[in-house]
Order: C-alpha cells, then sequence, then structure tokens
C-alpha cells in the first residue's frame, strides 16, 4: 500500500482528460492528481473546525441515516460522517456547506465528470463529509444509487483534503470490476431492508471468486479519485492512531437521468444550483418542515429508526409486486 506519492502509479494531471479517460474506461476508476487547490482544501477544513466541530445541532449521518450531534473518536475526529453537506442549515453551517460545494461543484470538476460519464452536463446527487478513520464494507455504489436510465451512468469522486495516511483507512478499488463482476440487485434476499449483511457477504464471496486485485492509491490533499457506480470499493479499517482522512465524497450523474434508489424507486430531488452545476437536496435544513422532521428524529432516533425501517420495507414490497405485474405485462423496469 503505497503511503508516499512516488511509491504509487503516477496516474493524471487535471489537463490530461484524454488519457484520464481511456484509464477510466479501462479500468472502472482514475485517480487525477492536485484536481483541488491546497487553498481551498485548507478553507474546507478550517470552516468545519470553526463551524461544525462545536456545534451542538443534530445532522443526518451517513453512517446510520440517523440526526445526531457530532460523536468524536479517541483522537479527536468526527467518528460520524456528515450526510449530505449541501442540506445543511446556512445559518450554522453556511461557510463550511458553501466551501465543501466549492469543490465539488467547480468548472474543472463538471467537465471531468461530464468527460467520464460520456453523456452530456453533470448534475450532483450525494455528497459526504469524514475525518476519522474508519472502514468500509466492499461494495457497488449501483446498489444505493445510480441513474435510471442505466446502471453504471452515476459517477463518484473521494476528495482529499488532506494527505491521507496508509494508517487511516485507505480508500480502495477493484480494478475492472465494473465489467467483470455482475450487478448485485438490491433485491429479494439482497434487499437493503431486510438482506443487507447478506449482501456485503456475497460482495466479498464474489472478490474472491473472481480474485479480484485490489489497489488503495495514495492520495494527497488535493487529489480525487473518480470510479464508476459499478466499480467494487471500500475502505481498510483503521491500521494506527492519532491519523485522520478529512475528505469529501460525491456523487453525479448525467443532468437528464433521474436517480434509481436502492434498484426499486425512482427518487426525484429538488435541485439548486452552485456554481453552474445542478446540486439535489432531499432534507434541506434551511427549509422549517425539514428542521422540524430533524428535531422529532434525533429526539426519538429508536421509533425514528422503526419507523423508517418499516418504510423501507414497505418500498421492497411495493417493488416486488411493482415487478411482478410489469412481468405479466411484458414490460420492463427501469435500468433492467
Amino acid at each position: 500500500m503505497p503511503n508516499a506519492l512516488a511509491e504509487d502509479r503516477t496516474y493524471f494531471q487535471p489537463d490530461e482528460t484524454a488519457a484520464a479517460l481511456g484509464y477510466y474506461r479501462r479500468e472502472g476508476y482514475v485517480v487525477i492528481r492536485g484536481l483541488l487547490p491546497a487553498a481551498l482544501c485548507d478553507d474546507i477544513r478550517a470552516a468545519f473546525h470553526a463551524q461544525v466541530r462545536p456545534s451542538a445541532t443534530p445532522i443526518l449521518r451517513q453512517k446510520n441515516m440517523r440526526y445526531e450531534r457530532n460523536r468524536f473518536d479517541a483522537d479527536g475526529f468526527l467518528a460520524n460522517p456528515i450526510f449530505n453537506v449541501q442540506d445543511l442549515q446556512t445559518s450554522r453551517h453556511g461557510r463550511f456547506r458553501e466551501r465543501a460545494l466549492a469543490a465539488v461543484t467547480q468548472a474543472r470538476v463538471g467537465a471531468l465528470t461530464s468527460a467520464l460519464i460520456g453523456a452530456g452536463r453533470t448534475k450532483l446527487i450525494q455528497t459526504m463529509f469524514f475525518e476519522a478513520p474508519a472502514g468500509t464494507w466492499a461494495h457497488q455504489d449501483s446498489y444505493y444509487q445510480d441513474s435510471a436510465v442505466a446502471l453504471g451512468r452515476c459517477i463518484a469522486g473521494w476528495y482529499a483534503l488532506e494527505d491521507v495516511h496508509a494508517a487511516a483507512g485507505r480508500f480502495y478499488v477493484c480494478p475492472r470490476s465494473h465489467v467483470t463482476v455482475p450487478v448485485l440487485r438490491n433485491a429479494g434476499e439482497y434487499d437493503f431492508a431486510t438482506g443487507h449483511d447478506r449482501y456485503r457477504r456475497a460482495v466479498l464471496e464474489v472478490m474472491r471468486r473472481e480474485g479480484l486485485e485490489i489497489r488503495a492509491p495514495f492520495l494527497a490533499k488535493g487529489d480525487v479519485l473518480f470510479w464508476n457506480s459499478l466499480t467494487v470499493h471500500g475502505s481498510f479499517a483503521p491500521a494506527g492512531r492519532g491519523v485522520s482522512r478529512a475528505s469529501l465524497t460525491a456523487h453525479y450523474l448525467p443532468e437528464g437521468d433521474d436517480m434509481l434508489q436502492f434498484h426499486t424507486r425512482v427518487r426525484h430531488q429538488r435541485m439548486i444550483m452552485v456554481n453552474g452545476m445542478p446540486v439535489a437536496q432531499l432534507h434541506d435544513q434551511d427549509r422549517l418542515g425539514n428542521r422540524l422532521v430533524r428535531g422529532i428524529a434525533a429526539h426519538a432516533p429508536g421509533p425514528w429508526a422503526a419507523a423508517r425501517k418499516l418504510a423501507m420495507r414497505g418500498l421492497f414490497l411495493a417493488g416486488k409486486m411493482r415487478r411482478r405485474r410489469e412481468a405479466a405485462q411484458g414490460q420492463v423496469s427501469p435500468a433492467e
């Protein structure tokens, strides 16, 4: 596992679009060195420390989709990553939100994501912010979200806001898995509501059976790793103390594509414009109704989680019934 630029592949500079595109199509991922200005990376982290770290406001979290206050690990790093930075409340976290979105919607990002997807202008549909080291199970993003037009038209980027140490839960990809590994559908025994653990075990079994290679590129401050929604990837468990991995993750679709959620439903999203790029919002905290939901969810996490689980089961049951009707009528569901 490389822990310095000199130990890793050279990869590509921001102006090497044609070469980067060829590599991405072949390998299912690509690293662009220095895509973010170092000063912008520092601004994002400074805004996090000034506005988010001391905040007592519950924030929607990536790990469990619950509204929680900040939790920190033994080394003082944020342990519950933020889900959808674009939904943060302007009056409380506006500077952090503005600087983070400036990074993932900048013109060079728009041009690159458009070229890599090959389907015109792109839009941003999801973001996350991480700081503490953490391991993430191997998966294909398509299991959670993809394009309703065709699977594999979604692309994601992992933005390093600092030099990421190998012990900090290094991000990894399985090259060429976007074309060699079949899509594990979010349905039946693998549906998110009741079979998520089985899905995670199934991905590991596929990796072993296919003998997939694992690459964990060294990412310096400002580097970005882009990957396809069908590429198997994850991050290693932390292997040391006192190191962080401050980073942003962003997911993009062609501007005209709707998001397919859990291979089950088309999720329509409210859009705002940032730097000329459409950005989706699901739980905009500048809206009073969403803040009221936040208050209920934060103060009654158990009932909220139970209600969400019940809603997920209903979603998959409705999807199953719809597919049966379509099969009986000789129709085909979106992206199948």
